[in-house]
């Protein structure tokens, strides 16, 4: 009955979902019989209804689309009765012969342009399908070339437009990325020129806001500088110019000038007067300039000045800029106006060190945020994957990569294993195990030291993990080591695609993440350790007895909601004071460990296996009814038998009795079904013992 109803629910939503398309259907139908073919009948009531139906049915899908947006479905609906419409229109103007066909081709193109994916195919089939089904059934044209050429032309011009339309967005969704680039590329540059960040550390930070501000500040008092002494000194260019990063040419950082003559940039250093300024570092004058002098490079041309001077900004000894000024009148800079313009290189030099400076501590406020909230986080993770996720979100807002990951070093097996990766790569790489070996991951954890020293990555030359395991397409890298107290347990990695993606202070601070990573996952290592001393057998590695009555509580909770089975077996070992009165105890504590790995190995992935006291252990079987829980006991009984030990006094050979009990059959609560268990058990050492019994 539930599967009629829903049956017939899903009926109604497909009928109300695509309402749409049938009537479309039923209206092309009409052209199929050639409703509107001329000379057939005359045009009436009836045509004027069918009109009527198309644009109700149009307005109503295309006022759904704008309201609510188009999906595929949608879109092909309405393509399909835009396309009904056109067919209906040229059929009604003579038909395949008539002036208006082409519209067909324009309708196919319009609508294919604008589709989604398959429903551009889907559009294309179903146009030809229709013009075909219209000329052949409601025309009588049967001509296999007018026929041919029509489907021809409606795919071509279909195909052709989808074609088009997708290369163009594509081209547009690309220049618009261009344009973005070069936008952010232009604000790298200028921080670059007034060194508010260090080269090294392009890329490196999300805080493009705060570049941009930095930026705009030093531009403005830049201007205001210069527009104050193009007033004092009444000049006609007042202009800085700046080094770029190879240091060979000079850009525009700032000018004010009457002329209509300055040229773009960058200008190569050489001969002039700006030349010899920065060759010599000192301050230098011409007067008078002869008529068609070329040596100012800032102009175009011939500059038609009559005084400049260029006075070289030095800071520690580097040049940082050139402040250039020049007059249309016939006077020489005098003395105290070169002092003027010396003095005004100090201004400069200060207002690049002012926003240098915030820069530093708005960087470093913000690094010192990300580590406190981690640190936070951290303090809250007690699982060691919620440590890895919290350190690798760290990570990406300290310095963004194309990778990620956490590594763990085994010492006792001198292993290595990716246990988180994220990026590019990571679902190949995040499991990863491998041993000990030459690659910047094993060298990490064992001199204790970041690789590689400058942070770049060649993939053909270094080796991250292994030979075959190779991380393609990155030029950064940095694999930084955790330690906690003196000892590596793991390592921490970013990469990146783009070269010298890692500054010094990026690393600094991510190793200082990696040393809160590190004790925090020591501390969630330490945390579980403690919760399966708290829950297992710390001679077997099975569960205790009061972890394991938990589990049983919970499991029976759910087996009486869902009416499920639930089995327990009880197994205890035979004669087991022989044996350690024979061998020892020592040898009995062997006993118990192969007992406990006989079960954990026999058992299904859901049951549960526990020591609960001395030589006496159980098994919980979820979903299991007394006849499987047998054929588990058996298996179990036969595996041990089979076993053998090897002990100062010669081959040790053991069995052990079992029993079993089933929830409800048996046992409606715990404490029952626990009590018909060992009713069992003793059943099974009474019969002669090496053997499974049931209630």
């Amino acid at each position: 009955m539930t599967a009629l109803v829903q049956a017939a629910l899903r009926v109604r939503r497909t009928a109300r979902s695509s309402w749409g398309l049938g009537a479309a259907i039923i209206l092309a139908a009409f052209l199929l019989a050639g409703f509107f073919v001329p000379g057939t009948r005359t045009l009436g009531w009836g045509h004027a209804v069918w009109f009527g139906v198309w644009l109700l049915l149009f307005g109503r899908r295309a006022r759904n689309a704008q309201q609510h947006g188009a999906d595929p479905r949608s879109a092909f609906e309405l393509g399909a009765i835009l396309l009904v419409g056109v067919f209906a229109l040229i059929q009604a103007s003579g038909g395949v012969g008539s002036h208006l066909y082409p519209l067909t081709y324009v309708a196919v193109a319009l609508v294919a342009s604008f589709s989604f994916g398959w429903t551009a195919i889907g559009i294309i089939a179903f146009a030809i399908v229709l013009g075909f089904g219209v000329a052949f059934f409601g025309e009588n044209v049967a001509d296999p070339e007018v026929l041919g050429l029509n489907a021809f032309f409606t795919a071509c011009f279909g195909a052709l437009s989808r074609l088009f339309t997708r290369a163009e967005i594509v081209r547009v969704r690309r220049r618009s990325k261009q344009e973005l680039a070069a936008e952010r590329e232009k604000a790298r540059d200028d921080m670059r020129l007034f060194r508010l960040v260090a080269p090294t550390s392009e890329g490196v930070r999300d805080a493009d806001r705060l570049y941009q501000t930095s930026v705009q500040e030093v531009r403005q008092a830049l201007y205001h500088a210069l527009q104050l002494l193009h007033q004092t000194l009444e000049l006609h260019t007042c202009i800085l110019l700046m080094p770029g990063d190879d240091a060979e040419h000079l850009r525009i950082a700032e000018l004010i000038t009457q002329s209509d003559d300055i040229a773009d940039g960058p200008f190569t250093l050489g001969a002039g007067v700006v030349g010899a300024a920065v060759r010599r570092q000192v301050t230098t004058s011409l007067h008078p300039i002869r008529p068609g002098y070329a040596g100012i490079c800032y102009y175009r041309g011939p500059a038609a000045v009559r005084a400049v001077i260029a006075v070289p900004v030095l800071e520690r000894g580097h040049l940082r800029a050139v402040l250039c000024a020049d007059r249309m009148v016939d006077r020489q800079f005098s003395p105290q106006e070169e002092e003027l313009l010396r003095g005004s290189t100090s201004h400069i030099l200060r207002a690049f060190e002012n926003e240098r400076v915030f820069m530093a501590l708005e960087t470093s406020k913000r690094e010192q945020e990300i580590l406190y909230r981690a640190s936070q986080s951290f303090s809250t993770a007690l699982t060691q994957d919620a440590v890895m996720e919290v350190g690798l979100a760290a990570a990406a807002e300290i310095a963004p990569h194309d990778f990620a990951a956490i590594t763990e070093y085994q010492p006792e097996g001198r292993r290595h294993v990716v246990k988180r990766a994220v990026g590019e790569q990571g679902l190949v790489l995040q499991g990863l195990r491998f041993r000990d070996n030459t690659s910047l991951t094993a060298m990490v954890v064992k001199n204790r030291h970041y690789l590689p020293y400058r942070g770049d990555f060649d993939s053909k030359q270094q080796v991250l993990f292994t030979k075959k395991a190779r991380l393609k397409g990155m030029e950064s890298l940095l694999v930084l080591p955790l330690v906690v107290r003196e000892e590596t347990i793991g390592t921490l990695i970013v990469a990146a695609r783009a070269p010298a993606a890692f500054s010094r202070s990026v690393r600094e601070t991510l190793q200082a993440l990696g040393n809160q990573l590190a004790v925090s996952l020591a501390n969630a290592r330490a945390v579980r350790q403690l919760e399966e001393l708290a829950t297992t057998d710390g001679l077997t590695g099975c569960l205790n007895k009061r972890a394991f009555l938990t589990e049983l509580s919970q499991k029976l909770m759910a087996a009486e909601r869902f009416g499920r089975k639930l089995s327990l077996i009880v197994t205890d070992l035979d004669h087991f004071k022989g044996v350690n009165d024979t061998y020892g105890h020592a040898t009995g504590d062997r006993v118990l460990q192969e007992l406990g790995r006989v079960l954990k190995r026999m058992k299904r992935e859901t049951d549960l296996v526990a020591r609960f006291g001395g030589e006496e252990f159980c098994v919980l079987c979820e979903e299991t009814d007394s006849r499987g829980a047998e054929l588990l006991a058996e298996r179990v009984r036969e595996e041990l038998a089979g076993t053998e030990l090897q002990t100062e006094l010669g081959a040790l050979r053991v069995t052990a009795s079992l029993g079993v009990a089933t929830f409800p059959d048996h046992a409606k609560s715990a404490e029952e079904l626990f009590a018909q268990g060992d009713k069992a058990l003793y059943q099974a050492k009474n019969q002669g013992r090496n053997r499974v019994c049931t209630v």
